[in-house]
């Protein structure tokens, strides 16, 4: 099966993106508000259908279910699960059937059981109904740890943990013969990151390893595909963020006029990326970070 274009189901929408040679269709399905536009990809091949990732909430779960019906991508013969957030890919119980296989790091499958209840309770407590979550976490079948090739219609999907240290950690998908990388959580297009803490120099250096892979397309965590440029500019931003809170971090604390000056600086920067109200969030950990740092801690 040739890659003579890549269509992109986002939004429940098909657009029409730049021609690659030599890979399946891949499609994409983007989430709302709601799971901060997390990306879903599918691409259905002569053996079966494989599905990167997964929607988060029920409704979008059934939407992306009747689209890969439609797309004759049913049963879904394999899930890879990158592993970001594990909410993240709770939509993937009514997607699945017995013959499917799931794969995911080790650490991935360790997640989803252990932090399955009390996630759900968390998003209980924001406002989520029950009903809008699954029953039960998402089952991985097939693990590993560090580093998998799969093979599949003489192509291969190299899976490997990406991330190091105080850095988020993802699960990422490279096919190099087609050069489309599928960068999990490490890569956010347009969309501001949720932090959370991260050592956005660790950050950078895992998305240096990325750039260094030479991908052509790149399916970023959250947000629409795009060239590897996606890197540069992920890159670019978490260096913008560092650089805008380090001067303050000698104060034991951000002043609410403070936060409003930083993210109005950062959401002018970026006036085209959505959910500036994570900003505040991001700002306030990176500013516990760094002064961390400057007490002497790890």
């Amino acid at each position: 099966m040739r890659l003579s274009r890549l269509l992109l189901f986002v939004a429940m929408a098909v657009v029409s993106a730049p021609a690659l040679a030599g890979g399946p269709v891949v499609r994409a399905f983007s989430g709302d508000e709601t799971s901060r536009f997390a990306s879903t990809y599918w691409f259905r091949t002569e053996r079966g259908s494989v599905l990167v990732d997964a929607p988060f909430l029920a409704a979008d779960a059934e939407a992306l279910k009747a689209a890969m019906r439609a797309g004759g991508a049913l049963p879904l013969g394999a899930a890879i699960l990158t592993g970001a957030q594990a909410w993240k890919s709770w939509g993937l119980v009514p997607l699945v059937s017995p013959e499917t296989r799931v794969w995911g790091a080790r650490s991935t499958a360790a997640m989803l059981e252990a932090d399955f209840h009390r996630e759900r309770e968390r998003f209980l407590r924001s406002g989520i109904p029950l009903a809008a979550m699954p029953r039960t976490a998402p089952h991985v079948t097939n693990t590993f740890t560090g580093s998998l090739n799969l093979g599949f219609e003489g192509y291969t999907l190299r899976l490997f943990e990406a991330g190091e240290a105080g850095s988020p950690t993802a699960t990422v998908v490279f096919v190099p013969e087609t050069g489309e990388l599928f960068a999990g959580g490490l890569v956010w297009n347009r969309v501001h990151p949720v932090t959370g803490g991260s050592d956005l120099g660790a950050w950078r250096r895992a998305l240096s390893s990325l750039k260094r892979l030479g991908p052509r397309v790149v399916y970023p965590g959250y947000g629409e595909p795009g060239t590897a440029a996606l890197i540069d500019r992920m890159s670019e931003y978490l260096q913008e963020l560092e650089e805008a809170v380090r001067p303050l971090a000698f104060r034991s604390d951000l002043s609410a006029r403070e936060i409003a000056s930083l993210r109005k600086g950062l959401v002018r920067a970026h006036r085209d990326w959505r959910l500036p109200s994570i900003l505040d969030s991001s700002l306030e950990t990176e500013h516990a970070r760094l002064r961390g740092l400057l007490s002497g801690g790890e």
